[in-house]
């Protein structure tokens, strides 16, 4: 008895959907470790110097 097995056309051709859920599952994983990181304070002064810079920019009527 020869076993074939469905592949989804999107997942490319011989690829097992299995692989790519579980590729998914590491990946949404690693996304989150990343994002509950705290935002180091280095960016939040930039932010806060954009801020500053687009708040001038708008009281001067300049865009």
């Amino acid at each position: 008895m020869v076993h074939t097995a469905h592949v989804n056309k999107s997942a490319g051709k011989g690829t097992d959907p299995g692989v790519h859920s579980a590729i998914g599952k590491r990946l949404k994983a690693y996304y989150d470790d990343v994002a509950s990181e705290p935002v180091p304070d280095r960016f939040l002064s930039l932010l806060d110097a954009l801020d500053e810079a687009e708040s001038a920019s708008k009281t001067s009527g300049r865009k």
